[in-house]
């Protein structure tokens, strides 16, 4: 049989009956869901259940927040049980970085709207009485936090999506994908065609094989999960006996181990060892609502833990192991949103918080595809976050490694490291000589900083202040002051070229475009007035333009640039960012080297012309340095003389020796400081002070820069709260660190018009203390 409907969706596990639910409340109600075999099916069947509000990201934390408020409403919207238990989530902590860690989430909930609260151990032990104690410093609590049952769950949004109208097809096998000229998309199943304008794909352990079907490839890992169910013990039928409530879920982090009372037996779950990633290949056909053989000689040591901690379940009976499968992916992040290269194809796939999120995935894609952006900074769930180099094996790797540190304290600024070396610039082991410490961004190798002779290179992290913090701080003030370099080959680079190329880019822009041999910064916005993307945009010619921009983007504005070049025969695009490397120089000795340099005495050749009348900021020009060719755009960083050279990978060697050949007090500095240096002098940033949704939902909010006052153990990182000399909530920052000109904390915000004002005193949260701030305004070249 052949349907229509507005939008498809593929999968009937939470996830999907979730975005089916919120389409319909939005309105769009002519909708399909089609589920394989049945509705829970996947994953969802054997979830534990947990609804955590807890994490460190600021986007997953409102997306959690809706999510715990949803399921406890559930019931009233759609007239059928979600079976929430809001018992609350209880994290222990017995090491001193850990309650730095819930120091430092009191604030993100606070901006985020979650409630949370520090405990005493005294505390611990009134709502958790047969909780050993010994060694417990505190403990972070999310009252609104507990358990949910994930098939009601999933009935109760398929039982509301049903009665506003929606379908959910079951036993109905998604076989294929195919898109009609005019846009459409023709769903494939097992009962027919369903010709739709939109489909979402929420198809979880079956993630990698939908993405075959499109020719995409798949970051969505699947990983083993194991936890036991004991049998009903005493002391909790006494505690129910005695009309006690559930105790709280409870998390101790240290011995990586989760517990929580289900009836009047106890859950125990861990993340255990090293994670192990199943269905590498794809689910295989057999598979259904199965389960994977105990694996008990991996989980029995932390349950021994999980003794010592909770004592009464030493003489407790096993009543049921499930070890099962759960989506997961490379940076312990959701997929959600548009897919690569696909016009109104969506991904709400790979959910490593499980039933938690589902609510707010349902939310936002919902909001995504009816009203055309989200409503809430959804980037760090961005599907295309990942390029190229995100292969199976290394997604799998990547996969493990996120699943491995799911308890691990989560410290700022830090670099994992798992599948590294693996892309490289060609100075990387020139840079590595000279004492470069490598961070990783978009699969590439970059120097964080450079350690002088007699300091080792390696970076020790902390919530306080970290060791690199006085090299950070060396390397600021040499560029401001002397001869410096960084490798910035890691960034997007693109080519638009063609007879259609500048009306192309201007229509994009909705803005004018550079004369031949000049640069500018152009912005793309979206129909809501959100910034959709930030490029530089140099002109080679009339017809010719290269375009930059951040490299976790890159994938993503090749997207933007290849949608807006569909069916453009007079436009070509090309993806430089590998095959085009750069440098960043700056100093007063700068211009005379890159003079020397550009001379070529064989045919007795005069110097390129490089003082500020001959080669004015924003311009830029072909030249020779050595004997390589280059394209050198001046950009002052810094205050001081400053070009971008650059130049086809294969050169960059060259240029760089003969650089540092004719500068000899050259220092090189990495990427930390270039932040630090951005950071001083008030830029604002795409990703954190500039997104789709920042100028979108600030309407009401300025930006600016806070200074912290006195002398905090801590720096800002972003995301934390800032108040009112009342105390109450007026904005919260973006980003943050230590302005080393001043070597005072200081910090971007979007703060309340009213308390905008420059001088204006505020308050702000670090590790959980409160310090004074005094309010600037972010200088307007900056903007």
């Amino acid at each position: 049989m052949n349907r229509t409907a507005r939008v498809v969706v593929v999968g009937g596990g939470v996830v999907g009956c979730s975005v089916l639910w919120h389409l319909a409340r939005k309105g769009w109600t002519d909708c399909i869901l089609c589920e394989r075999t049945e509705l829970t099916a996947g994953s969802t069947w054997h979830a534990a259940g947990h609804v955590i509000e807890y994490t460190t990201s600021p986007t997953i934390s409102r997306l959690n927040g809706y999510g715990a408020q949803l399921y406890a409403d559930l019931e009233g919207l759609t007239g059928q049980p979600s079976g929430y238990h809001r018992v609350g989530n209880l994290r222990i902590a017995t090491h001193p970085d850990r309650m730095d860690e819930f120091r430092r989430y009191l604030g993100i909930a606070e901006v985020t709207g979650v409630e949370a609260q520090l405990l005493s151990p005294a505390e611990i032990g009134a709502i958790w009485p047969m909780m050993n104690l010994d060694g417990v410093l505190g403990g972070l609590l999310n009252p609104k936090d507990g358990h949910i049952a994930p098939a009601d769950l999933t009935q109760s949004f398929a039982i509301g999506a049903r009665a506003l109208g929606a379908k959910i097809l079951r036993k109905t096998e998604v076989t294929g994908f195919t898109q009609k000229p005019a846009g459409e998309w023709v769903v494939q199943t097992s009962d027919g065609h369903i010709t739709c304008e939109h489909v979402v794909s929420c198809t979880g352990n079956y993630g990698m094989q939908t993405a075959k079907l499109l020719g995409l490839p798949s970051q969505t890992m699947s990983v083993k999960h194991e936890y036991i169910v004991t049998d009903p013990l005493p002391e909790l039928i006494a505690r129910r006996n005695a009309g006690l409530p559930e105790l709280p879920v409870m998390r101790d982090p240290e011995e990586m181990f989760y517990m929580r009372q289900e009836g009047d037996a106890l859950v125990m779950g861990c993340y255990e060892g090293r994670g192990e990633c199943v269905f590498t290949g794809g689910v295989p056909k057999a598979f259904g609502m199965e389960l994977f053989a105990d694996d008990l000689d991996k989980l029995l040591p932390y349950f021994e833990k999980a003794i010592g901690r909770v004592p009464i379940l030493e003489t407790a009976g096993m009543r049921r192991v499930v070890n099962g499968p759960q989506p997961y992916t490379p940076d312990d992040m959701p997929i959600t949103g548009p897919a690569f290269g696909l016009r109104n194809f969506w991904l709400g796939e790979g959910n490593p918080f499980g039933v938690t999120l589902a609510g707010g995935i349902g939310w936002q894609l919902a909001e995504w595809i009816v009203d055309g952006a989200p409503s809430i900074d959804m980037s760090p769930c961005d599907p295309q976050r990942f390029g190229d180099f995100a292969t199976r094996n290394w997604s799998a790797r990547k996969t493990e490694e996120a699943y491995e540190r799911t308890y691990l304290v989560p410290k700022p600024g830090e670099e994992l490291t798992a599948c590294r070396p693996l892309k490289v610039t060609p100075i990387h082991d020139l840079l590595a000589t000279r004492g470069a410490v490598f961070g990783e961004i978009y699969g590439w190798e970059r120097p964080n900083w450079f350690a002088p002779e007699g300091v080792g290179p390696v970076e020790e992290y902390s919530f306080h202040r970290p060791n690199y913090v006085d090299q950070i701080a060396r390397e600021h003030q040499l560029a401001c002051s002397g001869d410096v370099l960084a490798d910035i080959s890691h960034g997007a680079k693109y080519r638009v070229s063609g007879k259609g190329a500048s009306k192309l880019l201007a229509d994009l822009f909705q803005e004018g475009l550079p004369e031949p041999g000049h640069q500018t910064s152009r912005r793309v916005l979206t129909r809501h007035g959100g910034l959709r993307a930030l490029f530089g945009v140099f002109a080679e010619s009339a017809t010719s333009f290269i375009l930059t921009s951040g490299i976790t983007t890159e994938r993503n504005h090749f997207d933007l640039l290849s949608q807006a070049a569909v069916d453009q025969t007079d436009v070509r695009l090309d993806n430089l960012t590998a095959r085009e490397a750069a440098v960043l120089v700056s100093g007063p000795g700068v211009r005379a080297a890159l003079a020397a340099l550009s001379r070529t005495d064989i045919i007795d050749m005069a110097a390129e012309p490089m003082d500020a009348d001959s080669f004015p900021v924003r311009t830029g020009r072909e030249m020779t340095l050595g004997y390589a060719p280059a394209r050198a755009i001046r950009t002052d960083a810094f205050g001081l003389p400053s070009w971008e050279i650059h130049t086809a990978s294969e050169f960059l060697r060259h240029i760089f020796v003969h650089l540092a050949e004719a500068l000899p007090a050259l220092t090189l500095i990495g990427a930390r400081t270039l932040e630090a240096l951005r950071l001083s002098a008030g830029r604002p940033a795409f990703g954190t002070e500039l997104g789709e949704t920042v100028l979108a939902s600030q309407a009401a909010q300025r930006l600016v820069l806070v200074v912290v006052q006195g002398v905090p153990s801590s720096a800002p990182i972003g995301a934390e709260p800032l108040r009112d000399t009342a105390g109450r909530l007026v904005g919260a920052t973006t980003s943050g660190g230590i302005d080393h000109a001043t070597d005072v904390p200081v910090a971007f915000a979007y703060v309340d018009t009213n308390h905008a004002i420059h001088g204006t005193k505020l308050q702000i949260r670090l590790l959980g203390e409160w310090h004074q701030a005094i309010v600037r305004d972010v200088p307007q070249t900056s903007l």
